[in-house]
């Protein structure tokens, strides 16, 4: 894989040899509220505990075809990884994608309103680079990304819910 352009055979190889990690939660706040908060990099911190930091990003929504550096702290690990937005439909669906020099990465953000709210599902689909990290994607690091990704997802319903 090369950026984020994939052939056939490589988005085939990554869908297989992926890890994926759903989750999902209701939030009692519209879908365009959490759609903009979500999609608001300088926002993560706030509330996903792998994210350290975000830079090279305005502090607003990003839409597709823009880039973002985020540090990102997982496993005992800190990497870096520029995420490219690859499709923005507000305030439904926002994806992004990085392959960075530890792992290639896929998440997506799908939003519906509800009628108390709306509920928030992400889809992380993460594969590491080189040995031992390969290794554990599906023991270790699929067992930290799970309690890191329903965190962030409690993080943010009590961050949003909180909010005036």
């Amino acid at each position: 894989m090369k950026g984020l352009a994939m052939t056939t055979s490589d988005a085939a190889s990554f869908a297989r040899d992926a890890v994926r990690i759903e989750t999902e939660i209701y939030i009692e706040r519209t879908a365009a509220e959490v759609f903009d908060y979500v999609t608001t990099p300088a926002l993560w911190h706030t509330w996903h505990p792998a994210t350290v930091s975000v830079r090279d990003v305005p502090d607003r929504p990003l839409v597709a075809g823009e880039t973002m550096c985020e540090l990102i702290a997982v496993a005992g690990r800190r990497n870096e990884a520029v995420w490219t937005v690859l499709v923005c439909d507000a305030p439904r669906r926002w994806e992004i994608g990085t392959d960075a020099p530890a792992g290639t990465a896929h998440i997506v953000y799908r939003i519906a309103a509800t009628s108390v709210g709306c509920r928030f599902q992400r889809t992380l689909d993460y594969r590491s680079k080189g040995w031992p990290w390969r290794a554990l994607d599906s023991s270790l690091t699929r067992w930290i990304l799970e309690r890191q990704s329903a965190r962030a997802l409690a993080n943010l319903k009590a961050m949003l819910e909180q909010k005036t």
